[in-house]
């Protein structure tokens, strides 16, 4: 099953990172991976096809073998003890991020569509410091710019909290450019202290699309 390399930098033979489009991750699952979606609506069941489809690839491409990937209470996939991931899915694209549990600790992976932050929504989402930046840009770099600070907290906390199993809200963390690759969360408030510090990598895949990551070593 082809798939596109994402952030091919970070990769190694114990981590890969890597996007299709939806459509061409459509085919059979695991029975007990069916069991997980069946009843699910035919949008909700395409994205969770693409997204085990996408993982058992990578997974073969980290020569780890297949095994059924389950959702869990919250939703999240329960990943083997041999391996730790994330995955994400926009409206046309899939993304997924792996590793090998003996070098990678966790990860978080988000892919979002450039403009879907509607302004109404930045007091929820963003702090002030946040919300003033956006303010300085130029109009046509806004639409990017707040997507992407919002895929870094998306990406930060699916990263964070299987490590934590703390809740991280929005306003708990601040997203700052560090240089055109990356970001940094910085944290708002007190409990933050139990947090692992990792950069948050950026990529805009397409004039449609970002993508951020953040991994943590083992």
């Amino acid at each position: 099953m082809p798939y596109q390399p994402l952030f091919p930098e970070l990769n190694t033979p114990g981590f890969v990172a890597g996007w299709a489009p939806l459509g061409d991750l459509q085919g059979e699952l695991d029975p007990a991976e069916w069991q997980d979606i069946s009843a699910a609506s035919t949008a909700r069941q395409r994205d969770f096809i693409a997204g085990r489809r996408l993982a058992r690839a990578i997974s073969a491409t980290l020569e780890l073998p297949p095994h059924p990937l389950r959702r869990g209470e919250d939703r999240s996939p329960v990943w083997p003890d041999d391996r730790t991931g994330s995955l994400s899915h926009g409206k046309t694209l899939c993304a997924a991020a792996i590793g090998k549990r003996d070098e990678i600790r966790s990860v978080g992976i988000d892919i979002e569509s450039v403009g879907r932050v509607e302004p109404k929504l930045w007091p929820t989402l963003f702090t002030e410091r946040e919300a003033t930046y956006f303010a300085s840009l130029e109009s046509d770099q806004v639409a990017k710019e707040t997507t992407l600070f919002f895929s870094a907290k998306e990406t930060f906390y699916k990263c964070q909290y299987p490590v934590i199993h703390s809740w991280i809200g929005f306003q708990d963390v601040e997203i700052q450019r560090r240089d055109d690759s990356t970001l940094l969360a910085r944290p708002t408030r007190g409990s933050a202290q139990i947090w692992h510090q990792s950069p948050i990598h950026l990529l805009q895949l397409d004039a449609s699309h970002v993508v951020t990551l953040m991994v943590l070593a083992a």
